[in-house]
């Protein structure tokens, strides 16, 4: 399994360990067991970084759209959850690990990563990958982290993060990314 669900003081940890093709389905099967949590943290591991990429490289137009499609209601749950998710993002997360992470409410990034997206596009009727880095300073600078920490410290950076919202839902803040 490459999701795995540690609770300790009200504060649900949601751990994606590795790349797999069953990770979007690991993280919804998991989500239902959040009810009595009062925060969420997603612990978006640094060796997920290129798994995304590689996965819309490899696949066929049906597999891109199908995983866009489970990516999507994963994305849509975790916003939707009645509690605030906070993202600890230990590295440059892109394809279905960033799009995880600008689904929860509050992001915490680790100094020395990123955030990348892969977007599908036509050129001339040819499929091609579209890429974009944004720096943790950028990221911070533009709003779209919340905390930039140094990477040993951003899971803890992220649980004190929850701790000091989990009793609000005011100002809860996810980003959708919109491809062009």
């Amino acid at each position: 399994m490459t999701v795995s669900l540690d609770v300790s003081g009200g504060i649900a940890v949601i751990r994606i360990d590795e790349p797999s093709d069953t990770v979007l389905a690991e993280v919804r099967a998991v989500l239902p067991v959040l009810a009595g949590a009062r925060a969420v943290v997603l612990l978006v591991d640094p060796g997920l970084c290129a798994a995304g990429t590689e996965r819309l490289v490899r696949g066929s137009v049906a597999q891109r759209e199908a995983v866009a499609a489970a990516l999507r209601g994963v994305a849509e749950e975790l916003v939707n959850l009645p509690v605030p998710v906070v993202a600890a993002i230990g590295g440059n997360p892109s394809g279905e690990a960033a799009e995880l992470a600008m689904a929860c409410d509050w992001r915490v990034l680790a100094a020395d990563g990123g955030l990348g997206w892969v977007t599908d596009g036509r050129v001339t009727g040819d499929q091609v990958l579209v890429a974009r880095r944004v720096t943790a300073e950028e990221a911070l600078r533009t709003g779209l982290v919340d905390r930039v920490v140094p990477r040993c410290s951003v899971l803890r950076a992220a649980v004190e993060l929850a701790n000091e919202c989990k009793s609000t839902q005011a100002g809860r803040k996810s980003c959708r990314i919109v491809a062009p």
